[in-house]
């Protein structure tokens, strides 16, 4: 009896080449049936850097997108910008108790002393200027990686949804 006549006009060559090409990639064949399993742990690793991502956007910048180590940093900045301004202040009360000092007789030495500490506290004065720019910029910039954090997070949990959904046919 004829193989190809029981299987209803089959030619048997074909069969016994798709028998063999089974048999050869049976272990392949197997890894495609896990395919489903590595989609859902891949789906739940971009899911979960989302979630981690979206975690260091708040500590960043906090919920409101200025608070955070951002509105520290902010809040340290504007703070040394006042002790800065007082300062300012500070060393024109002694650069003018200096120059009145110059003006009493026998009080050249203190009067220069003065004025030597009055551009010693202006420098540092200015220093500390500078200081509290710098920590504005470096807050600004913290803003920004926050946001884009933010955004990571969103597309991350995005493509882990994306690959569920590619994987739920397979089931």
């Amino acid at each position: 009896m004829d193989l190809g006549n029981l299987l209803g006009g089959l030619d048997a060559d074909k069969l016994g080449n798709v028998i063999e090409i089974v048999t050869k990639n049976q272990g392949s064949l197997e890894a495609v049936g896990q395919l489903p399993e590595f989609f859902e742990k891949f789906a739940a690793g971009l899911s979960n850097a989302g979630e981690q991502a979206k975690q260091a956007a708040v500590a960043l910048v906090g919920e409101d997108g200025s608070s955070g180590i951002k509105g520290t940093l902010g809040d340290s900045a504007s703070a040394l910008g006042d002790i800065v301004e007082s300062l300012g202040k500070g060393v024109s009360l002694i650069g003018d108790a200096a120059d009145s000092a110059k003006k009493v007789p026998l009080m050249d030495g203190p009067a220069k002393r003065f004025a030597e500490a009055a551009d010693e506290m202006g420098s540092t004065t200015s220093r500390l200027g500078d200081l509290a720019t710098s920590m504005e910029a470096i807050a600004d910039t913290l803003a920004k990686v926050g946001a884009a954090l933010a955004k990571l997070g969103e597309h991350l949990d995005d493509s882990g949804s994306q690959a569920r959904g590619f994987a739920a046919p397979m089931k």
